[in-house]
């Protein structure tokens, strides 16, 4: 009886954070880690990914908030599919695009805007370790800057050659 009690207690463990990542899902040893393995794959099949739809919502309150500094926001194609992209391990949500655009504009909105035509930058948020590199371009048409967002990853040890625009919630200003 007494070696049943122990086998529950054994099963009833819970896994480590730390243990649960390091398990390769492309070669699970044991039932345990397949099962382990078939539950992450059910859970990543229930998150949504951002739509077009939900991109052009974010890009209207995005170009309310940039017109102020005479500033059109616009999303590539590349955008969204890398706002969906696996690679993100954690899903970009649409609040954390929002954000990024948010805190950028309160701390670096009137540098941005006077980077003028043909400038490359990246706005990096250190909290949710996401990047956006971006470029100015002048459009004729309106007589305006457009920030043309090429592409966004959540990505810790992100390097460009191009300035950085840093928000950081613990040095807010």
């Amino acid at each position: 009886m007494k070696y049943y009690h122990d086998l529950v207690e054994q099963l009833s463990e819970k896994w480590s954070k730390k243990y649960k990542d390091s398990i390769d899902c492309n070669n699970p040893k044991g039932f345990s880690q397949k099962a382990h393995c078939q539950g992450r794959k059910k859970n990543e099949s229930l998150n949504e990914d951002i739509t077009r739809r939900e991109l052009n919502q974010i890009e209207v309150y995005v170009d309310k908030l940039y017109s102020a500094i005479g500033v059109d926001v616009e999303f590539t194609r590349h955008f969204l599919e890398r706002l969906n992209d696996p690679r993100n391990v954690r899903d970009i949500t649409p609040a954390e695009v929002i954000r990024l655009f948010r805190e950028a504009y309160k701390k670096h909105g009137k540098k941005i805007a006077k980077l003028g035509a043909n400038a490359e930058a990246v706005i990096k948020d250190m909290t949710t370790d996401i990047n956006m590199p971006f470029v100015i371009k002048y459009d004729r048409r309106n007589g305006e800057l457009d920030l043309i967002a090429k592409t966004v990853m959540r990505k810790k040890s992100f390097r460009t050659p191009d300035q950085v625009f840093v928000h950081d919630d613990y040095n807010a200003e």
